[in-house]
């Protein structure tokens, strides 16, 4: 076999050149370059700029992860595709990650809420360090090309899509490859009979979200949009806006003052205004029973907005591939990053599944070449 390798040069496609396959191609350099190995080509192709994704990730500012350091705890935040990311995360998990990132020169911190960012606060800064890192090596090249079907990679020994999930689902059928529609799993939403107040922030018991011109928007809104992407609309919704114990406290306290400024030290008092229909009522006058209804919000969601993470439900079906994320179906072809029926919600949560598949991918293609 040793000879074999010595005889044949492996061409190896990648398609899509966003953070799952700029993560992959970077780790089948590295592995090859510590084995002396050169007899291979590997091309990245992407028909837009490579990297482009990751600029909005984080709000420009790049959340490369979660510090939860749990696999089953991490897990638990994807609704779909949790139990198949055992294996991933047993193999690459957070902390290699981070310790890739610091390799090429990215240090990172970490919230308060766990999740993690680096220091320069730059999506930019990542993409740029990633992009530089790839350019130290040779036999590797980018090709700004829209890849149409498995017709475009002919001459390709080994296949890697990483295309994202927009647009992909033409490529996937070429192969043949299960795969359950795209979906929009994290996104603001619109409400019916909106009327709340604008632009005001609020933090939930159940999460943070605001309210836009006619709906929510924020990691709460992200959560409910992704966990109920199967739902038919209208579907209704409720959030605990606060603990109603507060509120009993703050009446036994304050037995004359109003019921609506009581409610108004819990939550933004523009909000109060909205939901609090004795406002001016003496808050002793006020059953337990009204003010628990005050402390829950119950919305009608009627369809999703355009305005939220680009994050989508679907993808190749897990059943469909091994648990290096080969397919099944076709010999020598991987699927790593957002193409898989894997999504999970804000938090870093995505790009960690990004640089996972990507990283037990590339461990897998370069095995199946020098072994």
């Amino acid at each position: 076999m040793e000879q074999f390798c010595q005889d044949k040069t492996f061409k190896i496609a990648i398609v899509g050149g966003g953070p799952c396959g700029i993560y992959c191609a970077l780790n089948i350099l590295k592995k090859f370059s510590e084995i002396n190995f050169e007899n291979y080509h590997l091309v990245v192709f992407d028909k837009s700029q490579f990297l482009r994704t990751i600029l909005p990730t984080g709000g420009t500012r790049c959340n490369i992860t979660n510090s939860i350091n749990d696999i089953k705890e991490f897990a638990s935040n994807y609704p779909r595709g949790e139990k198949f990311l055992y294996s991933l995360f047993s193999r690459h998990f957070n902390s290699d990650s981070l310790e890739f990132f610091k390799s090429i020169g990215i240090e990172t911190y970490t919230q308060d809420d766990g999740r993690i960012f680096p220091i320069s606060n730059s999506a930019k800064d990542v993409k740029d360090k990633l992009l530089n890192a790839i350019k130290q090596f040779k036999n590797v090249k980018f090709i700004h090309k829209e890849i149409k079907s498995k017709d475009d990679l002919i001459d390709f020994d080994r296949i890697i899509i990483s295309a994202g999930s927009r647009g992909s689902e033409n490529l996937i059928k070429s192969f043949n490859q299960p795969y359950k529609p795209f979906k929009k799993a994290l996104c603001a939403l619109k409400i019916d009979n909106f009327n709340y107040p604008k632009g005001v922030s609020i933090k939930s018991l159940d999460g943070d979200f605001i309210f836009t011109d006619d709906g929510i928007s924020g990691p709460l809104a992200f959560k409910i949009s992704s966990i109920n992407v199967d739902r038919h609309f209208p579907y209704d919704v409720s959030i605990r806006l606060f603990n109603v114990d507060d509120l009993y406290i703050l009446v036994e306290k304050n037995p004359r003052k109003s019921i609506g400024n009581l409610v108004s030290k819990l939550i933004p008092k523009s909000l109060a205004n909205c939901i609090v229909d004795d406002f001016d009522r003496k808050s002793a006058e006020v059953s337990k029973e009204k003010m628990k209804s005050y402390s829950i919000l119950n919305l009608k969601i009627i369809s999703n907005s355009n305005f939220g993470e680009i994050v989508n439900s679907g993808g190749v079906d897990l059943k469909s591939i091994d648990k290096n994320c080969k397919s099944k179906i076709t010999d020598y072809l991987w699927f790593c990053g957002e193409i898989l029926d894997i999504d999970g919600f804000c938090g870093g949560f995505n790009l960690q599944n990004c640089w996972s598949s990507a990283y037990v991918v590339a461990n897998d293609v370069v095995y199946s070449i020098i072994n």
